[in-house]
């Protein structure tokens, strides 16, 4: 951060980072209207398969960016600055490390993934086209997602958007000039992709470390056993909640296939394009709010943290609403967008008016994580985030398919959603009986937070 930040900075960090989120989700909705346009139901049922994969990168990237970047503002705030520049330096080395890794692991074994997650015959073909060339480029897209949170832990926010914005855009223009023009295919998809997201890497490089005295010094760079350890204990957390839609895609394909084929995993592709985006942006408000959260807590000012904490609830409930007003209003031309079938169409359109009642508790839960690792709770922050997608999610998902079929799939979105509030709520009580007292005590002694 670049100065001492306050509670009236909530919106300058908050916006820039909704916006930067939602269009980390676009590369896969830009590659999907193109794929749907090109190739039609097959193409998207391919991508959606191959997804998992690439998010995996990204969620990565942008777990080990979100840990390092907590570490390093909590340091700040606690007025180390040593050891914020060091946790800043062991972030890089080990996004650089974890890309080389990623990379040498993808290009082996690519392809028994793919039959993992379901692919087959045609499905399969397409789904290794796109997937080798996202596995080739593993350093870009981690290295893309892993930068973006340092810019914004610095305070910049509006760096960190440029970025995201001159990565989409370049997205947009190669996928149109490689799948309509040259007519590549999955291959054109998935380099389009690729090129975008090293173009991101590249500017985030330049401009965080365009002043000389912010760039770390070569022994920042060598790994710290314990500043490791931590970045990465917190960035489970991020990682989690960017992965979980990618776990709940595979488990939810495998059920789609059982109940209705490609046409139903074609449906769940297009359905899932909008559901993440609505998610990615609601999980933009708490990542917003991220460095605001992790410096008061790391200054001891538990009475910030807590009015933060309302201000951010109150904006998630309302743009859920609006989401979910959205989806239901829309849910005929959302379809169109992507070129579905006719017999695809309808079972999205059915879907949305299904899960779009989500969008609300998505918004709570999303916040919560966020909430929890900011302020270092990670147990509480690892509980919400990975009990969806481990327990509550494949329960309803193999449960409610059996009595109401494809729709059963549909509702176990916002089913699951609702229990995770409940547990959400519960770890929240848990929290303020151990944290209200203190922050009352702080206030009533004018203000005397350490």
């Amino acid at each position: 951060m670049q100065n001492q930040p306050s509670e009236n900075q909530f919106f300058r960090y908050v916006l820039p980072s909704m916006l930067a989120m939602l269009l980390s989700g676009f590369y896969a909705i830009i590659d999907g209207f193109f794929v749907g346009h090109t190739i039609g139901d097959t193409g998207l049922a391919s991508i959606n398969i191959a997804w998992p994969i690439a998010s995996f990168l990204l969620a990565a990237g942008t777990g080990i960016g979100a840990g390092g970047s907590v570490v390093m503002t909590t340091r700040l705030g606690e007025g180390k600055l040593k050891k914020s520049r060091k946790a800043l330096g062991n972030t890089l080395f080990v996004l650089i490390a974890f890309s080389a890794v990623m990379t040498i692991l993808l290009l082996l074994f690519y392809r028994p993934l793919l039959q993992f997650l379901g692919a087959e015959g045609n499905l399969l073909t397409a789904a290794a086209e796109y997937t080798q060339i996202i596995a080739l480029g593993s350093a870009c897209q981690i290295l893309g997602t892993g930068l973006v949170p340092l810019l914004r832990n610095k305070g910049k926010t509006i760096s960190a958007m440029i970025a995201m914005v001159c990565g989409l855009i370049t997205n947009i223009i190669l996928d149109a000039l490689f799948m309509m023009v040259f007519r590549w295919g999955m291959f054109g998809a998935a380099f389009a992709t690729v090129t975008a997201q090293a173009l991101v890497a590249v500017l985030s490089l330049i401009l965080l470390f365009r002043k000389r005295k912010e760039r770390p010094e070569k022994r920042d760079l060598l790994p710290h056993g314990q500043t490791v350890a931590r970045l990465l204990k917190i960035g489970l957390s991020p990682f989690g909640m960017t992965f979980a839609p990618s776990i709940i895609i595979i488990l939810a394909n495998w059920q789609c296939l059982a109940y209705g084929g490609s046409t139903v995993v074609a449906a769940y592709a297009v359905l899932m394009y909008f559901v993440t985006s609505a998610q990615l942006l609601l999980q933009g408000i708490g990542e917003g709010i991220q460095p605001l959260l992790s410096y008061f807590n790391g200054a001891g000012k538990p009475n910030s943290v807590h009015r933060l904490l309302k201000k951010s609830f109150a904006l998630v409930l309302a743009l859920g609403g609006i989401l979910c007003a959205g989806a239901i209003i829309f849910r005929d031309a959302i379809p169109a967008i992507f070129g579905a079938s006719g017999e695809t169409s309808f079972l999205v359109a059915s879907a949305l008016l299904i899960s779009a009642f989500s969008f609300p508790m998505t918004g709570v839960t999303r916040l919560a994580s966020s909430f929890f690792y900011a302020v270092q709770k990670t147990g509480y922050s690892t509980l919400v985030i990975y009990i969806d997608p481990l327990a509550l999610t494949p329960f309803f998902l193999y449960l409610l398919p059996v009595f109401w079929g494809v729709t059963g799939i549909w509702l176990s979105i916002p089913v699951a959603q609702g229990a995770l509030v409940c547990i959400t709520g519960i770890l929240f009580i848990i929290y303020f009986r151990k944290h209200g007292a203190s922050a009352h005590c702080c206030q009533n002694t004018g203000g005397t937070n350490r």
